[in-house]
C-alpha cells in the first residue's frame, strides 16, 4: 500500500507486497506468515488510531526527549574548513540513541496487539537496552538475542539490558565459536515462530515485511525534525546528509523526508569490511531480498568485521537497495582508523563523545566539509559512545595520557 499521497514521490514505499522496486518482499517460512499478517494489519491499524499515535508522540516528547537539537559545530567546523557542519543530535535521546525511537513505537504496537512477550535481536546492544526499558516502561518481559562476540565487546549495553529486567541469550554461528548480529536475527526469528504469543521487536529497517515499513515509519521523526530546524536555523535546506548504515533504520530515519528534495545530497556510510551496498550483490536471506555480502552461489554469508558493532552486517535494508538502484543516495564506507581519528577530532572540538557508529558518518563528513565550502551539511550523530570507552582506552593506551 502506497504510504504517501504524491504521485511518484519516494516516500511511497513499500507496495502491497513490501516491495521496494525488485527488493524487499515477505521471503518467510510458512511458520511465520500468520505472524507477519497480524502484524502487518496491526501496524496499518494503529497508525491510522489517533490514541495511538498520539500516545507515541506524547513519550516521544515527554519520556525519550524529542526533539533534540540540531546543533551547529562551530569549533568542528573551524577546525575542518570548509562546509559548515550541523549534527544531529539523537544521541541525546533518553537511552543514548536512535533506537529508542523505533523500539518504542513497537513495544506501543505489541500492547496494542495484547502480547505478552517481547523478542529483539541486537549488535551493539542499543537496540537491546532501548527495548528493554520499553518493556520495564509497559510492563512486558523482554528477551534479548545477541552474538557471543558482542556479548563481549558490548558488556556495558548488556549489564543495562538486564537491570531494566531483560533476559540476554548469547548467540554463535555454526563453528559454535563466534556470533554477530547476523546470529542474533537468526536466532530471535526462530524463536518467534514458536511464540505466536511473542512480539518480535526487530531494530532495523531489515527483515521480511511489514518491518522495513514499520521501522521506517518510527525512525522518520529523525528527518521531520532536521528539516524543521534546519529551515529555522538557515532558512533553507541542508546541502548533504550523512549517516551511517549497517541494516539501516538510523539512515533511513535521518533522509526519508528528503527523499523528494533533489537538490540535497544523501549519503549513507557502511564500514570498510561490511560494505554490503557498496561491494555485495543481490541475494535473498532472512525474509528479504537486497544486497549482501555473500558467496558466488548465494548459499552463505560472508565474514564481516567493523569496529561498531551496530554496523557489522552482511545486508542493508530493502529500501537502501532501491535507493542506490535508482541513485538518490551515495552509498559509500570509511575505515575503522578514519572511524577512530573523527570520533578522536569530535570528543576534542566540540566535548560530544559519539558511538562507534556515527563515527564512521562523520569521518565522511569531514572529507566533504574539506570540498564544499559555503554549504551545508548534517550529519546524524545516532548514539553517544559511552558503550565504546573501554575499547578506545585499549586502541588509545599510552597516547591517551600524552
Amino acid at each position: 500500500m502506497s504510504q504517501n499521497s504524491l504521485k511518484n514521490s519516494l516516500k511511497n514505499g513499500p507496495n502491497e507486497k513490501g516491495y521496494f522496486g525488485e527488493f524487499g518482499g515477505r521471503y518467510a517460512p510458512e511458520i511465520l506468515m500468520p505472524n507477519l499478517i497480524e502484524l502487518e494489519k496491526a501496524f496499518e491499524q494503529a497508525i491510522n488510531d489517533k490514541s495511538f499515535i498520539d500516545e507515541f508522540e506524547y513519550y516521544l516528547k515527554e519520556w525519550v526527549g524529542r526533539p533534540n537539537p540540531l546543533y551547529f559545530a562551530e569549533e568542528l567546523t573551524n577546525k575542518i574548513g570548509g562546509a559548515k557542519i550541523y549534527l544531529k543530535s539523537d544521541h541525546l535521546n533518553h537511552l543514548g540513541a536512535h533506537k529508542v525511537n523505533n523500539a518504542l513505537f513497537q513495544i506501543l504496537l505489541a500492547r496494542y496487539m495484547g502480547k505478552t512477550k517481547v523478542l529483539c535481536e541486537t549488535g551493539a546492544g542499543a537496540h537491546l537496552i532501548a527495548t528493554a526499558a520499553c518493556c520495564a516502561k509497559f510492563n512486558l518481559p523482554c528477551v534479548g538475542y545477541m552474538g557471543k562476540d558482542d556479548i563481549i565487546k558490548q558488556s556495558t549495553n548488556v549489564l543495562k539490558a538486564k537491570l531494566f529486567g531483560s533476559k540476554v541469550v548469547e548467540c554463535v554461528d555454526g563453528t559454535g565459536k563466534k556470533g554477530v548480529l547476523k546470529d542474533a536475527c537468526t536466532a530471535a526469528l526462530k524463536a518467534w515462530s514458536s511464540d505466536p504469543e511473542a512480539f518480535y521487536c526487530c531494530g532495523s529497517a531489515i527483515a521480511s515485511h511489514p518491518f522495513p515499513r514499520i521501522v521506517q515509519y518510527a525512525q522518520s521523526i529523525i528527518g521531520k525534525e532536521i528539516k524543521k530546524q534546519i529551515l529555522e536555523k538557515e532558512k533553507r535546506l541542508p546541502d548533504a546528509i550523512i549517516a551511517c548504515i549497517g541494516g539501516g533504520s538510523n539512515l533511513i530515519g535521518a533522509i526519508h523526508e528528503f527523499l523528494d528534495d533533489k537538490e540535497v545530497e544523501l549519503y549513507g556510510v557502511e564500514a570498510e569490511n561490511s560494505a554490503a551496498l557498496t561491494n555485495g550483490s543481490v541475494g535473498i536471506m532472512q525474509g528479504f531480498k537486497s544486497f549482501m555480502l555473500q558467496s558466488e552461489d548465494g548459499s552463505e554469508t560472508l565474514p564481516t568485521s567493523s569496529l561498531a558493532s551496530g554496523i557489522n552486517f552482511y545486508s542493508a535494508g530493502p529500501e537502501h537497495a532501491y535507493l542506490k538502484s535508482i541513485g538518490r543516495v551515495n552509498y559509500t564506507y570509511a575505515t575503522d582508523e578514519k572511524a577512530f581519528e573523527a570520533f578522536q577530532i569530535l570528543c576534542k572540538t566540540e566535548g560530544i563523545l559519539p558511538a562507534f557508529e556515527p563515527s564512521f558518518a562523520l569521518a565522511k563528513t569531514i572529507e566533504l566539509a574539506k570540498t564544499m565550502p559555503g554549504k551545508i551539511l548534517v550529519c546524524n550523530i545516532c548514539g553517544r559512545g559511552d558503550k565504546d570507552i573501554d575499547t578506545a582506552e585499549k586502541m588509545l593506551g599510552d597516547k591517551l595520557d600524552k
